[in-house]
């Protein structure tokens, strides 16, 4: 009756080691859904957007409209007739002393500037020669990375105020086991120092906060939960597991029964 006993003990204390793991590492709603305004959620505080500040060795292209033929065909900077879009757009790098040169004019100050004040500064230069000029400029760099959990790569920033969601989206989303509560963007600032920037994305006061809007030559890394070796990403995947585990404990304590192991 005591080894019966005994053995029963075993057999409980090991199903416990194997099963209270598993239970408590199942993914639940709360941690994965978005969007959450509940009392345990950070509240980010709302800041007026930033628009992207030009830095050090980002690409500019620069399309030049006039009515003078003549004079656009001199300064060489309107390569295709597609806008800036085109993959056949004419780029300029910007140097580490932050200027750039275009065809006759060199040394344009543009690092620290917003797309829009680059364009009317070289548009200002530009009109020394040619005076109905219009300068428009993009960004050729820009691009925004994802490290995540279940995605990674690089996707092209569509639109300036494009949100962390979209972002994801573009990515076709993430992992159920990626770790929403601790994401970290990796932004560099103009003087190419970076800086990472941590957030708990289920939070619904994310929306119009520092962390909301993604800018050229971000990185967003988003890591695996703690413990991932034993999340499942559904009750049903965690039963399995859990029946799995069950047969398989029996299976060694009937065969330790059998072979005299244990005693009957």
């Amino acid at each position: 009756m005591i080894g019966n006993r005994r053995n029963i003990n075993i057999k409980t204390l090991a199903l416990a080691i194997v099963l209270l793991p598993m239970l408590s590492s199942c993914i639940t709603n709360k941690k994965i859904t978005l969007l959450q305004d509940g009392k345990k959620m950070p509240q980010y505080e709302q800041v007026e957007y930033s628009y992207y500040k030009i830095q050090k060795n980002d690409e500019l292209q620069i399309r030049l409209l006039s009515s003078n033929e003549e004079a656009t065909a001199m300064f060489d900077m309107n390569t295709s007739t597609s806008g800036l879009s085109s993959n056949n757009s004419r780029s300029y790098r910007v140097y580490e002393d932050g200027t750039i040169d275009i065809p006759y004019i060199s040394h344009i100050p543009v690092a620290g500037l917003t797309v829009r004040e680059a364009a009317k500064t070289i548009e200002a230069r530009i009109k020394e020669y040619v005076p109905d000029a219009m300068v428009k400029v993009g960004l050729a760099n820009d691009k925004f990375y994802i490290v995540a959990e279940g995605n990674k790569g690089a996707y092209e920033l569509y639109k300036e105020k494009l949100n962390i969601f979209q972002a994801l989206a573009l990515a076709g989303n993430i992992g159920t086991n990626a770790d929403r509560k601790h994401v970290r963007i990796l932004r560099p600032d103009i003087e190419g120092k970076t800086h990472v920037m941590e957030f708990d994305m289920r939070a619904k006061s994310i929306i119009g906060s520092e962390y909301y809007y993604i800018q050229p030559n971000d990185v967003i890394y988003i890591g695996p939960i703690k413990g991932n070796f034993w999340r499942s990403e559904s009750y049903a995947e965690s039963i399995g597991a859990i029946t799995t585990s069950i047969n398989f404990l029996v299976s060694i304590f009937n065969l330790g029964i059998t072979t005299g192991l244990y005693s009957k």
